[in-house]
């Protein structure tokens, strides 16, 4: 087997374990709810303190990606997340919760920061494709945790899930001791901070920045806050099953998106899917049909599914050999978004309703077509 395939298949590998681990906090905010006796605003800390921890390893290990040893940044991103998870497993105080969620999030964010940086140099001719084949394996792995924490649930108390989930990252951190990094790597060149100026100046690089910040804002909302949302008018298994149903729609979703990227410019792509996702989003958390909810949701997750891995090709074609903080870049906004959403549909759930605060999707969506309309109209002017 080649070293090009090996290290793909690996950290494929990761970013589906990456995925499922990521998609059990939703599902299992309820779970929160009932052992600490905590409040909608509190549990909205839940998937920031995450996304707050891995955004700080990201924008770290990512600006310093021409610097730091690849082996030593990937191993100690995958200790630390499963340690993180090992210790959830014994969890019995809320913010011990939430301090290990930030724990966690270091450890991930440490090894996305290098993901993409590795595949863009080892398939440099085709990063749009390889990484929406990325974010794929990562759904993939999203749209099992839903399901895992049902079946845990239904056997097994919830801090089990977290033991479990450390097995399959065994094999990923044995890989990433024994194997040599690529050659490709070395191609990556340093920054300094006037550097990573005059790459935010490029508007290429900061339209992708505004665009993750509003597209991170809907994945985030959702992840965290969707199950707990439709679980206020449907049972608690099916309100799972619904965010599952939201994230399997990526797979066919990030299939597609991957044989476009090839042949659809990439903003005409993501603004077109941005404007169909205004009503969708609409519907979605205006509808009080579990028919309509199901299908409306589906066809959100299919939209939302483009944006990410779409965005982040767009901005790392346009800066290729400062691949690693583009990521972080990339990276960075799109969490700033996760983390910031969740806890502001929080805030507004606990002094309004669950409902009134997932319906600013609907603004969120609508900004993200203008920004990135901006971004395209920027860059066909003449200099």
């Amino acid at each position: 087997m080649k070293a090009r395939t090996r290290w793909t298949a690996a950290l494929f590998l990761f970013a589906a374990c990456h995925g499922v681990v990521w998609q059990t906090r939703g599902p299992l905010l309820a779970s929160f709810e009932e052992s600490f006796g905590v409040s909608q605003g509190l549990l909205g800390l839940v998937a920031p303190a995450a996304s707050a921890g891995l955004l700080l390893a990201v924008l770290l290990v990512g600006m310093n990606a021409g610097r730091v040893s690849i082996r030593h940044g990937l191993l100690a991103g995958a200790g630390i997340a499963m340690a993180s998870l090992a210790l959830l497993s014994t969890v019995n105080a809320y913010w011990a919760l939430v301090g290990l969620f930030a724990f966690q999030g270091l450890g991930f964010g440490a090894v996305r920061a290098l993901d993409r940086p590795l595949l863009g140099h080892l398939y440099a001719d085709s990063r749009g494709r390889v990484f929406n084949l990325y974010a794929l394996t990562w759904a993939v792995g999203g749209t099992t945790g839903p399901l895992f924490v049902n079946a845990v649930l239904s056997a097994l108390e919830w801090r089990t899930t977290f033991l479990l989930l450390l097995l399959p990252l065994v094999p990923v951190a044995a890989f990433f001791l024994l194997a040599d990094p690529p050659r490709q790597m070395q191609r990556e060149r340093s920054v300094s901070l006037a550097d990573v100026r005059r790459l935010l100046g490029r508007p290429a690089v900061l339209g992708m920045a505004a665009a993750l910040v509003l597209s991170g804002s809907i994945e985030g909302a959702v992840f965290a806050w969707f199950a707990y949302y439709a679980g206020t008018f449907v049972p608690r298994p099916r309100a799972n099953l619904l965010l599952s149903g939201f994230i399997v729609m990526y797979i066919p979703g990030r299939l597609v998106y991957s044989y476009l990227c090839d042949r659809v410019s990439t903003l005409d792509l993501v603004v077109g899917l941005a404007v169909i996702g205004i009503p969708v989003a609409a519907v979605t958390f205006t509808t009080r049909s579990g028919l309509v909810l199901t299908l409306a949701s589906l066809t959100l997750g299919f939209v939302v599914a483009g944006f990410f891995p779409t965005l982040s090709a767009f901005g790392i074609d346009s800066a290729a050999e400062y691949s690693g903080p583009v990521n972080a870049i990339a990276t960075g906004a799109n969490y700033v978004g996760i983390s910031a959403a969740p806890l502001v549909v929080g805030v507004v759930a606990e002094r309004l309703d669950i409902v009134a605060g997932m319906r600013l999707l609907v603004p969120a969506m609508v900004g993200l077509a203008v920004v990135v309309a901006l971004t395209r109209w920027r860059l066909a002017r003449p200099a």
